[in-house]
């Protein structure tokens, strides 16, 4: 697999992520909308899963507390983000900040609980960043 290639994925997944939660009709229920959504997320991957030739009784053991954990987080950012868009945040800022925000937490994380290090030319860049996300955000 190309490295570029899951990068190309996220890209793409979350433009369409975020027009279609921002179009998100303000009359729908957000917890009926989110259930359609995992119907369609949930057979979706039900059927690659089945269509790539994998054995359930082999794979089910090697799953951990991670596969829970993420589902809850999934529902906190989708239900967020249509929240988030529903008090009237634009779609151009709204996502930056969050992204924004995850990204300076995940440095520290990424430091604290992996020790993972960064740069100074990484410092500064960050820098640069925060500096560009503080300026399209006013």
């Amino acid at each position: 697999m190309h490295p570029y290639l899951p990068l190309v994925l996220i890209i793409i997944s979350n433009i369409f992520y975020h027009l279609s939660t921002k179009n998100t009709p303000n009359a729908a229920n957000p917890w009926l909308s989110l259930s359609v959504s995992y119907a369609v997320s949930f057979f979706s991957v039900i059927f690659a899963y089945a269509a790539s030739g994998n054995n359930l009784t082999k794979d089910l053991p090697q799953l951990s507390w991670t596969s829970i954990v993420l589902g809850f987080s999934l529902i906190g950012i989708e239900l967020g983000y249509i929240l988030l868009y529903r008090c009237g945040w634009k779609v151009n800022t709204g996502s930056l900040l969050v992204n924004a925000a995850v990204s300076l937490l995940l440095i520290f994380l990424g430091m604290m609980v992996y020790r993972e290090m960064l740069s100074p030319r990484q410092v500064i860049g960050v820098i640069f960043c925060l500096l560009g996300t503080f300026m399209i955000s006013k």
